[in-house]
């Protein structure tokens, strides 16, 4: 048995009979992390990783506190850096820096550039005219936003007192104030020139220069892994860093990120290896190794990382029922992903399966947008699984997909039974479940098509040719599943992919199905490249090119 399954399993009883009496647990319609300040004391932790800041306060422990705020924010726990540096302020309330601490961590916002992007493309065309503009902060901030605006407010109030903050720590301050101050028209560019003027007067400043690395790094694009805007710059910073400062946890992190999605993604191998080691009890600090392993076809590093990370979060949320489970639904339903590339049908499900135990609460219910919650992740897991594995009966049976009566999961359900049917020789009902897909996301995206998310153009684009193969329409369903082949690669990276699975490898299937072995060995070559050693993918490569072997040896 797995790893995972042992820590698993024993959660499952807890979460559902407590006290052991057969009475569930009721539900806690708790605050999601932002919109309340974590409640004190703070507690020191073990394994959060060693950093030194610092900083002007008469107090040690404070010291101490701000230290591990800062080393938890490099790990992007935001919730328990908060209460870090809460705990830093409550016992120093003179110093200023707790409050800069705060202001970093408090609106959710401390993580790369890319993300940002990312996050506001879900949210249509006025979010992302937005971040364009700078703007990633509301106009009138509330929840966690509205505690960094007022701390950034207090840190430069608390600085203007003799002998309360050094250049430095001023310098610090004007930068995540600059980023959280309403009234700035471009608060991103300011951030980011605040962060220059910091390393422009002190060049060896390692903090100052990981920040401003991750808020350079805007990806790249797909599927030719070429840098957006700032990307480089960041890479740069971060081989530089790492040579500098070999222990320090956020360069390793930074590192992962800034190299993911790139045509160098390997050199990032090394960080993979090391910043586990140097923060052993963070889930995230665990998880994160996984994206590059996962990328670069080191599937087995790829589950171990996401294995360690599932079992050390599900120890925090054994201990706190009001633990978030957002990062515990993404870790998951990356391993999902992985086991589903190695070919590990059971594992997957079971993983999926233990995600849809954590039932959403009635204020998780009620966001019809946040597809983030751990049960909206084991859905998609479980939904992605089931494609992956062309089981069409399980997922025409009523049964073992679950209906989730909300827009976007009503969409892949169509389109999950659309290719089932399509798979099972039935047109006609394939041809109905793509026009209730297409009703489903045009309410995803409000009735605006520009909004509908990538991913859901490409299920219809590749339901189509499915449709067209099942009509006996071949030549046709080639070129339709090339076009959506095209349009999968071309999505922006996500982690885990977007896409259930990679258009490419059904591509390759049909082709050799209709004797185009040429197109099928394109095919399984563009989804190694882009899933490097994916099970199916390498054995559909060596079934193509041994066909390919035998027509030359045949003479034709």
């Amino acid at each position: 048995m797995h790893r995972f399954a042992l820590v698993l399993l024993p959660f499952i009883v807890f979460a559902a009979d407590k006290s052991g009496t057969g009475e569930k647990t009721k539900d806690l319609c708790s605050p999601p992390p932002g919109i309340a300040a974590p409640s004190l004391p703070a507690h020191i932790m073990t394994g959060q990783g060693n950093v030194h800041f610092p900083i002007t306060t008469t107090n040690p422990k404070a010291q101490e506190f701000f230290d591990q705020g800062v080393a938890q924010m490099h790990s992007f726990w935001a919730v328990e850096a908060e209460r870090s540096f809460l705990q830093a302020a409550a016992l120093d309330p003179e110093a200023p820096m707790p409050q800069w601490g705060i202001a970093m961590v408090a609106a959710g916002d401390y993580r790369p550039r890319f993300q940002l992007e990312w996050l506001a493309s879900l949210k249509g065309q006025g979010a992302r005219k937005a971040l364009a503009a700078g703007k990633t902060q509301a106009a009138n901030p509330v929840g966690g936003a509205a505690r960094a605006v007022a701390a950034a407010k207090k840190a430069l109030e608390l600085s203007a007192a003799p002998g309360k903050a050094t250049p430095i720590e001023k310098l610090y301050i004007a930068a995540v104030a600059a980023r959280r101050d309403p009234n700035v028209a471009d608060r991103d560019t300011a951030y980011i020139a605040g962060l220059r003027a910091i390393v422009a007067a002190y060049p060896h400043e390692v903090e100052a220069r990981s920040y401003l690395a991750l808020h350079l790094m805007g990806g790249f694009t797909t599927p030719d892994r070429q840098p957006r805007e700032g990307s480089m710059e960041a890479v740069k910073l971060l081989r530089e860093l790492v040579a500098e400062a070999p222990d320090h946890p956020g360069v390793h992190h930074y590192i992962i990120h800034g190299f993911e999605g790139s045509t160098f993604a390997r050199d990032a191998w090394p960080s993979c290896r090391r910043y586990p080691e140097l923060v052993t009890n963070i889930p995230h600090a665990l998880h994160m190794p996984g994206h590059i392993w996962a990328q670069t076809g080191k599937w087995v590093e790829a589950v171990h990382a996401f294995e360690s990370a599932a079992e050390n979060e599900l120890g925090y949320i054994r201990a706190d029922q009001l633990y978030g489970r957002g990062h515990h639904g993404h870790n998951v339903h990356f391993l999902i992903t992985t086991y589903a590339f190695q070919g590990r049908y059971d594992d997957a499900v079971k993983a999926a399966r233990g995600l849809l135990f954590f039932k959403e609460n009635p204020r998780e219910q009620a966001d019809a947008n946040n597809y983030y919650t751990a049960y909206r992740q084991g859905w998609f897991g479980l939904m992605r699984t089931l494609v992956s594995f062309e089981k069409w009966d399980e997922i025409l049976d009523g049964q073992t997909l679950p209906v989730y009566d909300r827009p976007y999961e009503q969409a892949w359900r169509h389109w999950a039974m659309g290719l089932a049917h399509a798979g099972k020789g039935d047109a006609a009902r394939a041809k109905s479940e793509l026009r209730a897909m297409k009703a489903a996301f045009m309410q995803v995206s409000a009735g605006a098509p520009e909004d509908v998310p990538g991913s859901l153009r490409v299920a219809s684009k590749e339901l189509e040719g499915q449709i067209a193969w099942a009509a006996h329409h071949r030549a046709k369903s080639l070129a339709v599943l090339q076009q959506a082949a095209r349009m999968e690669r071309a999505l922006r990276y996500t982690e885990p992919p977007a896409y259930p699975r990679p258009v490419s490898e059904v591509l390759g299937r049909k082709a050799m199905e209709e004797g185009n072995v040429q197109m099928a060995e394109a095919a399984f070559r563009d989804a190694l490249d882009q899933f490097p050693e994916s099970r199916r993918a390498l054995a559909g490569l060596a079934n193509a090119q041994r066909h390919e072997v035998k027509s030359q040896g045949s003479g034709f």
